[in-house]
């Protein structure tokens, strides 16, 4: 018998030659209209669009949306088809871009969630059970899954264009999420997206449609052409997580102007890790994302911590206490700029990230995170300079609900024991204590010879090691909870 190629081989050889073209596979042949391009193509004030940071070029783009085929396309229907199959859900294989140590981080891959969804709150900072659970798109399904294969093949074969992901992709895409459900009648939009009104009222008409989840990981040629497609696309009807990690052509404009102009009013996790030509404009847009529960903007050197600290202050989830997953690696901690702003969220936050901040100092961290000890249960400190054993000791006993440790880089770090211990001095003084700790610890000072020594010392009532530690350049995934 013929064997059958997997999904994902399946999703790269669907890119085809260089000049085929998904916006046909999806929308059909292209009907004639007023502009001087085909229905899918969009036309601007400067197609080149040398200059991503001209804030008058990217907000002025017109577009020349095309409309949906009379007829659903041949592949279309095969899409729709296997979204509503019984075929039971599979480990997300994604592409090689995402085994790069340098993509390792606790958070990441940032639109995966464990599967099957878990429904016990108690159990929500367990390790994935590998016999009974792993890792897929969050809310995804096979339609969704195969759609996002095209991307990560698009991304690998470096094809990926405007040409490549247009507004008829995209409207495949809400198919794949949403099955077809449409916004409610007496608030359907039909004409060109406006912008956000006061209140969060914009988001409502949708509230009924169920979430996606989508990656752009890697795709450096995402342009405004990408996002105004996904707007007019009506992708945020339905979009609850975005990945932009390492969109390098995404600038402030694009951000401010389409992704949180009101157009994505449910989302609730984007990750614009490595987006470097963002600034403390675009972070201070994200306080119109009022869904908004957790975000990354780690690696983009043109923001300071003072703009996360004034967006978080002013953010509608920081009151209600929503805004919970805060990663903001690389951007240059101070002890000062950290107690500012658990000031406003140490009795919510769930999720810290501060690395590569050479300026925080051990005390100052053991001092001003102990305020978040009742929440906090991931957190990434990687290449602090001021970590050294005692101040993994004292972090210990301090956090007790933490689950997930990010310590790679804290070459002052020797050892687990002292940690470990840590945890039992807090257990024993009543404190609840997380059942299992993951820790991501390359380039640190633990050896594997440490690392077995402290794994014979700290087991659980089966005999199980109560902590696991990645030393090498592993662990993708291994962090996420959700």
């Amino acid at each position: 018998m013929r064997e059958i190629a997997p999904l994902r081989i399946l999703a790269l050889r669907a890119v085809g030659p260089p000049g085929c073209q998904p916006e046909v596979t999806f929308g059909g042949p292209p009907r004639p209209t007023n502009k001087k391009k085909d229905g899918d193509t969009i036309e601007t004030k400067n197609n080149n669009n040398t200059d991503n940071n001209d804030e008058t070029t990217n907000s002025t783009t017109e577009f020349d949306s095309p409309l949906p085929p009379d007829e659903p396309t041949m592949a279309s229907r095969l899409l729709r088809s296997l979204r509503n199959s019984s075929m039971t859900i599979q480990p997300y294989v994604a592409g090689t871009t995402r085994a790069n140590a340098s993509d390792v981080d606790i958070s990441q891959p940032w639109v995966m969630a464990i599967y099957p969804p878990r429904d016990n709150d108690d159990n929500n900072n367990s390790p994935i059970d590998e016999t009974n659970e792993f890792l897929s798109i969050e809310n995804g399904n096979h339609a969704v899954e195969c759609l996002q294969m095209f991307i990560d093949a698009l991304v690998e074969s470096g094809r990926a264009g405007d040409d490549r992901l247009g507004v008829h992709f995209f409207r495949e895409w809400v198919q794949a999420v949403t099955g077809g459900m449409e916004a409610k009648p007496e608030q359907q939009q039909k004409q060109r997206p406006k912008k956000k009104q006061k209140g969060n009222s914009s988001s409502r008409q949708f509230d009924h449609l169920p979430l996606g989840s989508l990656s752009l990981h890697n795709l450096a040629s995402a342009s405004i052409h990408t996002f105004r497609s996904m707007e007019y696309a009506n992708v945020g009807s339905c979009l609850g997580t975005l990945d932009l990690t390492g969109t390098h052509g995404l600038t402030d404009s694009m951000l401010t102007n389409v992704i949180c102009s009101g157009s994505f009013p449910r989302l609730q996790r984007l990750s614009l890790k490595n987006s470097r030509k963002l600034t403390g404009k675009a972070v201070a847009s994200l306080v119109k994302l009022r869904d908004l529960r957790a975000f990354d903007v780690g690696g983009c050197f043109n923001i300071h911590p003072n703009d996360v600290i004034e967006m978080v202050q002013q953010h509608p989830g920081t009151r209600k206490g929503t805004l919970t997953e805060i990663y903001a690696g690389g951007l240059g901690w101070t002890d000062v700029a950290l107690e500012t702003i658990l000031s406003f969220t140490s009795k919510h936050i769930k999720g810290l990230g501060i690395g590569f901040s050479t300026y925080l100092s051990g005390p100052g961290m053991i001092l001003i995170l102990t305020k978040a000890a009742g929440t906090l249960d991931r957190l990434s400190i990687p290449f602090c300079t001021g970590v050294d054993d005692a101040v993994a000791s004292a972090l210990g006993k301090a956090l007790p609900k933490l689950a997930v440790l990010d310590i790679r880089g804290c070459n002052k770090v020797y050892s687990l024991t002292g940690m470990m211990d840590g945890r039992i001095a807090a257990g024993n003084s009543g404190a609840e204590v997380s059942r299992h700790l993951f820790v991501l610890a390359r380039y640190s000072g633990i050896s594997n010879n440490s690392l077995e020594e402290t794994s014979r010392l700290y087991r659980n009532e089966l005999g199980e090691p109560v902590f696991h530690c990645v030393l090498d350049g592993g662990g993708t995934g291994g962090g996420v909870r959700r």
